[in-house]
């Protein structure tokens, strides 16, 4: 009989220099840290979310040139409901690290479009679907749906099925 496979804890801490250096430089600014499947991901305030970024982008050692997907999620049982996640990659680093933070509804993200300008659509989808507002944003407004378009169909409280009146101007 073969020997069962050895079972793997992804949520495993791993050795990370860019964690490292945000606990040395902003440590009053993490809230959380968590790993799963190799990457670990820092919750932040929303307050440090803008300086982070451009430090983590300026350090040379660190250099997350690309923000690979900024994403929101809805847990309306809490206070601040929504998270905003940033994950960051450096093409020549090969370094990864998620950022988040927490907002309540309607509170304003800091947007991060001076540092990675591919922010800009990421922005406004998470502002289409959920509803997100960014301040600094230089043009939020609708992406995928119409402008007439009422909601946001990210949210947990919008039917799975949408709204009647919204598929008849699909027609």
């Amino acid at each position: 009989a073969k020997p069962a496979p050895a079972k793997v804890n992804l949520a495993a801490e791993v050795p990370s220099i860019a964690l490292d250096a945000l606990k040395e430089k902003f440590p009053q600014s993490i809230v959380a840290v968590g790993f799963y499947a190799g990457e670990e991901t820092v919750g932040l305030d929303k307050e440090s979310v803008l300086p982070v970024c451009r430090f983590l982008k300026q350090d040379p050692a660190l250099h997350p040139d690309y923000l690979s997907n900024l994403c929101g999620a809805d847990y309306p049982g809490r206070e601040k409901r929504f998270e905003v996640i940033y994950h960051l990659f450096s093409t020549t680093k090969r370094l990864r690290i998620n950022l988040k933070i927490q907002l309540a509804d309607q509170e304003p993200a800091p947007s991060v479009v001076s540092v990675w300008r591919t922010a800009n659509w990421h922005e406004r989808e998470a502002f289409d679907l959920f509803g997100i507002p960014f301040e600094g944003h230089p043009d939020l407004r609708r992406i995928l749906l119409t402008d007439e378009w009422q909601g946001h169909p990210l949210r947990k409280e919008y039917p799975t099925r949408g709204y009647d009146r919204d598929h008849m101007k699909l027609r």
